[in-house]
């Protein structure tokens, strides 16, 4: 498969050895299978704000504060540095949680890196080695 060229960077300094294939596009991201040494992970590469379809941002995006003044007083002018420090805390809000789940023993996929709007982690599979399915697709 053609390396996407949000990934390329990765590939370029050598933590993905390869891309193996699309797992799946959603409204926020697409998920890719990659191959880093001798372990399948996976690579969620963020949309840019204007390629998103994720209607109801604001509601998640609520209550969220950014400590930097500068940094706010840019993201609620709406200049282009505001634009892409909101696109940072987008992205950051969930590759944290990631980080602190993990750290705290929940059980989640395990990240790795996240880089230029790539999060590297672990792609999490059954005992044959099929893709989990989505908890939007699983009956509880």
């Amino acid at each position: 498969m053609k390396t996407p060229n949000r990934i390329q960077p990765l590939v370029d300094d050598g933590l993905v050895d390869e891309v193996i294939s699309r797992l799946m596009s959603g409204k926020e991201a697409d998920v890719y299978v990659v191959r880093c040494g001798d372990e399948i992970r996976c690579a969620k590469v963020y949309k840019e704000a204007a390629k998103r379809s994720f209607k109801q941002a604001v509601v998640y995006q609520e209550g969220r504060r950014v400590r930097n003044s500068r940094d706010a007083r840019a993201m609620e002018k709406g200049s282009k540095y505001g634009r892409k420090q909101h696109e940072e805390v987008w992205q950051n809000t969930e590759v944290d949680a990631l980080f602190k789940l993990a750290a705290a023993g929940v059980r989640v996929p395990r990240p790795y890196v996240c880089l230029d709007g790539v999060l590297l982690m672990e792609l999490v599979t059954d005992a044959d080695g099929n893709v989990a399915p989505r908890l939007n697709d699983v009956a509880l």
